[in-house]
C-alpha cells in the first residue's frame, strides 16, 4: 500500500495525492534508442531483437515450442504481448503437455537474462546516468507532467492540489532491467530532501496543463516521494522473471493453469491491490495494453468507476484518442461486458498523449526549456 504521511514526517503538509504508474517496454526501448552505446549498440529490448540474438548465439533448441512459434511470428510485426499470447493460446487450447511448455518458458528465462546482461552494460549505464543527472529528468518528469495534456484538457487532478501537498509516486516496473530505475533516481543534482534552511518543502509541482511553458507557470512549493515496483523480477536474478498469462477464472489450489499465470505467483491480490485503493491518479506509459496485463488494467478500470481516480496513457505513434480508450477497455477482460454507461464513464476520465518524439515532460529524454 502507498505509505501514509503526516505532519509528524512533513512540517506543513496538507494533502497527499497518491499517483500509480505502469511502465512497460516502451520506454527502455526509447532510452536504448537514443543512448546507442555499449556491447551490443543499436539494439534494443524489442521483440525482434531478443529473437534474433537468440537465433545469432544458437541459444535456444529449435524444438522449443515458444521459439518455434516465435519464428512464425516473425513475418509479421510482433511485440512482448504477442509473444505471452503464444503462451495464452497454449494453454488454453491444450494440445501440448504443459510441463512441455513450462520447459520452454524457462528456458526462454536464462536466454532473456543473458540478452539483457549484454543489452544493459556499464558503458549504457554510465551515458544514460550522466544525461539524466544534467538534464535533471527526473524532477522534470514528476513535476511538470501536467504540461503534456492540452490546455484545455478538463483533467480534475490538478484542481485538487495546493501549497504544501505530497506528491506520492509508486511505479510499477514491468521491465526486468533497471533502466527506469536509473532515470528517476534523485540524485544530489536534481534533489535535496530538506532544500530550504527554515522550510522542509523539497519539491516544485506546475499544476496547469499544456501551461508550465510560459514565463510565469503556477507552481506548489510541494514534498515528493518516490517508490519503484518490478512486479515480474528483475534481470539479475533470472528465475525471477515472469512470462505468462492472465485468467479472470480459475482454481488457485488445483488447476494446472495457475502455472502460468502471471497474478498468481507475482500474488498481485496480496501485494498490490491496496495501492489501486488509495491511487488518486494513473500513469500508463510504454504499455501495449494488451490482455495479457489485464488485471492491472481491470484494476483500474474499477478504481475509476468507484474512486473517481483519473487516468492517462502515454502511446507512441498512438491512434486516434478514442481507439486508445477502446483498447484500454478491451483488454479490461473482467470489463468487456459491463453496462455501457459504465464503460463510458470510465472512458471520460481517460486522458490520451499521443507523441512521436521521446520529448513529452513525463519520462522524456529531452530538457524542456
Amino acid at each position: 500500500m502507498f505509505g501514509k504521511y503526516d505532519k509528524k514526517t512533513f512540517n506543513e503538509i496538507k494533502s497527499q495525492h497518491n499517483i500509480m504508474v505502469l511502465v512497460g517496454n516502451g520506454f527502455d526501448i526509447a532510452l536504448l534508442n537514443k543512448y546507442k552505446t555499449g556491447k551490443m549498440k543499436g539494439k534494443t529490448s524489442s521483440y525482434s531483437d531478443f529473437y534474433e540474438y537468440i537465433k545469432y548465439y544458437n541459444l535456444c533448441d529449435e524444438k522449443n515450442i515458444l521459439f518455434k512459434k516465435m519464428t512464425e511470428q516473425m513475418s509479421y510485426d510482433s511485440n512482448w504481448s504477442d509473444f505471452e499470447l503464444i503462451i495464452n493460446t497454449l494453454v488454453l487450447e491444450g494440445k501440448i503437455q504443459q510441463n512441455k511448455i513450462e520447459k520452454s518458458i524457462d528456458e526462454f528465462q536464462n536466454c532473456f537474462t543473458r540478452f539483457l546482461n549484454d543489452l544493459v552494460d556499464a558503458d549504457l549505464l554510465l551515458k544514460i546516468n550522466s544525461d539524466v543527472q544534467e538534464k535533471e529528468l527526473a524532477t522534470q518528469s514528476l513535476g511538470h507532467f501536467l504540461n503534456d495534456l492540452e490546455s484545455s484538457c478538463d483533467i480534475e487532478f490538478p484542481s485538487k492540489t495546493t501549497y504544501y501537498d505530497l506528491y506520492n509516486f509508486v511505479f510499477f516496473n514491468f521491465n526486468y532491467t533497471a533502466l527506469l530505475d536509473n532515470y528517476l533516481y534523485l540524485d544530489k543534482t536534481q534533489f535535496d530532501p530538506h532544500y530550504w534552511k527554515n522550510a522542509d518543502r523539497n519539491f516544485q509541482f506546475y499544476p496547469e496543463c499544456g501551461g508550465s511553458s510560459g514565463k510565469n507557470p503556477t507552481n506548489w512549493s510541494s514534498y515528493l516521494l518516490t517508490d519503484i515496483i518490478h512486479p515480474h523480477g528483475i534481470q539479475e536474478i533470472p528465475r525471477s522473471i515472469l512470462f505468462g498469462i492472465d485468467m479472470d477464472v480459475y482454481d488457485k489450489g488445483r488447476s494446472k493453469e495457475k502455472r502460468f499465470v502471471k497474478s498468481y505467483w507475482a500474488q498481485y491480490d496480496i501485494k498490490y491491490q491496496s495501492y489501486f485503493d488509495e491511487a488518486e491518479l494513473f500513469i500508463i506509459f510504454g504499455m501495449s495494453l494488451s490482455i495479457t496485463d489485464g488485471w492491472w488494467l481491470d484494476q483500474i478500470f474499477d478504481t475509476i468507476l468507484s474512486k473517481n481516480a483519473e487516468l492517462i496513457i502515454y502511446k507512441y505513434k498512438a491512434e486516434k484518442e478514442e481507439d486508445v480508450k477502446n483498447i484500454f477497455i478491451q483488454s479490461c477482460i473482467r470489463h468487456r461486458d459491463s453496462r455501457k454507461e459504465d464503460i463510458e464513464l470510465v472512458k471520460r476520465r481517460i486522458y490520451v498523449v499521443s507523441f512521436e518524439h521521446n520529448n513529452t515532460y513525463f519520462l522524456g529524454l529531452e530538457k524542456k526549456e
